[in-house]
């Protein structure tokens, strides 16, 4: 007689559905986990590259002023670059990326006073240290700003002699007062404020380079220092 054995259903392999959601909601709080740290890390490598272009921006307008044969190549580069300041207060820089021609993808750093720089109608500084051509850019130009700085001394004597003993509330800048003849220092100290502008269109002759301090007034500059030439 044939001995009769029950045998009890195997349970299928595989996952719950309960399994399966508590797998998903782990999935999930991790994506979100990242996505949160996401954000930080590409506002950090934002900021270190601008961090770096400022830098780049800062190493080209000081060995520019304190190392360029363009600017003076028969003369006193502090005269030159202090005549330029006293005209009007300031003298603006120009660096800018730019194509080497127009059919050209090559690039090449520009570096320069704006061609506005003028005393009594006279240009003070070299044909050679300007810049007169923006229609080649290739990324943002920066403008860069050099006003007198409060490191210039101020004499007992007459504290006015050199600068302004406040800033000028309508430029927040010092103004110069010597001519070149009447500042007996032997260095020039200067205020520097950088500001970014968006390239002109391949098309825009009429870039507006020639903004003053006023025009400037309402903008914040990307990053400001001081520096100084001496004799």
């Amino acid at each position: 007689m044939r001995n009769l054995v029950s045998r009890t259903p195997q349970r299928a392999k595989g996952f719950s559905l309960v399994e399966v959601v508590l797998a998903i909601g782990i999935f999930l709080v991790t994506v979100l986990a990242l996505v949160g740290l996401l954000g930080p890390t590409l506002q950090s490598v934002d900021k270190v590259a601008k961090t770096d272009e400022v830098s780049s921006v800062v190493n080209s307008v000081n060995a520019f002023l304190q190392g360029s044969s363009v600017i003076a190549p028969n003369g006193s580069r502090f005269d030159v670059i202090y005549n330029a300041v006293a005209a009007d207060h300031y003298a603006t820089v120009f660096v800018f990326r730019e194509y080497i021609s127009a059919l050209e993808t090559k690039v090449q750093l520009s570096v320069g006073f704006d061609q506005n720089e003028t005393v009594a109608g006279a240009s003070v500084i070299d044909p050679l240290a300007e810049v007169t051509d923006f229609t080649n850019a290739a990324g943002p130009i920066y403008r860069v700003v050099l006003t007198p700085s409060s490191v210039i001394p101020t004499p007992t004597l007459d504290p006015d002699q050199y600068r302004s003993e406040v800033r000028n509330t309508s430029t927040g800048t010092y103004e110069l007062n010597a001519v070149l003849e009447d500042y007996l220092e032997g260095y020039f100290a200067m205020e520097v404020r950088i500001f970014v502008e968006s390239p002109p269109a391949p098309t825009d002759t009429t870039y507006n380079e020639a903004k003053n301090l006023t025009d400037l007034v309402d903008f914040e500059p990307i990053f400001t220092y001081n520096t100084a030439i001496v004799r």
